[in-house]
This record gives C-alpha cells, structure tokens and sequence, in this order.
C-alpha cells in the first residue's frame, strides 16, 4: 500500500505544482499562498484528528516523544521553511523548474539521516539512482542560469 500512497502523493503534488505556479504567475504573492496553503492544512489536519477521535490525544503524543521533541520541532519547522522558499522559488522562476530541483531532497534525507541518527539506507542501485537526479539537478541548472 505504501507504493500506491506514495504514487498518490506524486500525482498531487503534480497537480499541485502545476496550479500553484499559474496562480503565483497570475499574482498572488507567496508568501499569501503559503499562508492559504498553511491555513488549509490546519483546518484538514484538525478534521481528519476529530473524525478519527484523535483531537484530544495530541498532546500526549507530543508528550510520549519526551527527549524526541526536539525532532517534532526541527521537522515541522524545516518544512514549513521548505514549504515557504519552494513557494517564493516558484515566484521567481516557475513550478516546473522549482520542482526539478527541488526533487534532489533525497540526496539531503539521506545525508542526514547519516548525520543525526548514523543510519544508512543506500545500495549501489539506490546510489546510482541518485547519481541521475543529480546530473538532472546540475542539467537544469545550467540550462536555466540567469
């Protein structure tokens, strides 16, 4: 199932990167579309926690992650950030562009993984894949420099 969410995942972000650079060309600012984005996220987050009873759970949790915290902080932080400069990146340039690079992220995953937990997830297939998303990163790059 895991394949299948992912996939799904994919597929609307496309279409996500695809609406939000029409509606960031047609004017609106980013940063307005990252606090719209934002807002809609809470008020979805909020609906699928009461439906599914969780609401009144959250703070515990937060609070089971004890020392663990700080991880909580640093992704929800980093992402917001991430979410914010992808937005004001396709402002500046536009979605497909953002978008391609942007997907090098996998290389940064992997690299911190490695750093802050001494985990390592990679094979000689997995590398080489990596390998052809940067020279697709450093490709677009230079074909776009302005």
């Amino acid at each position: 199932m895991w394949i299948l969410l992912a996939l799904g995942a994919a597929i609307l972000w496309g279409v996500s990167y695809a609406a939000r650079g029409r509606v960031i060309e047609c004017g609106m600012s980013p940063v307005i579309f990252f606090f719209c984005y934002a807002v809609f996220a809470t008020a979805m987050a909020a609906v699928v926690l009461l439906a599914n009873g969780e609401m009144a759970s959250v703070p515990r949790a937060v609070d089971r992650l004890g020392k663990d915290r700080i991880w909580l902080l640093v992704s929800v932080v980093t992402a917001a950030v991430g979410g914010l400069f992808i937005f004001l990146a396709i402002g500046q340039k536009n979605a497909t562009l953002a978008a391609l690079v942007e997907i090098s992220y996998p290389f940064f995953v992997a690299l911190f993984v490695w750093a802050f937990f001494r985990e390592t997830q990679l094979d000689p297939v997995t590398l080489f894949g990596g390998l052809l998303i940067a020279c697709g990163v450093f490709t677009v790059f230079v074909a776009n420099r302005d």
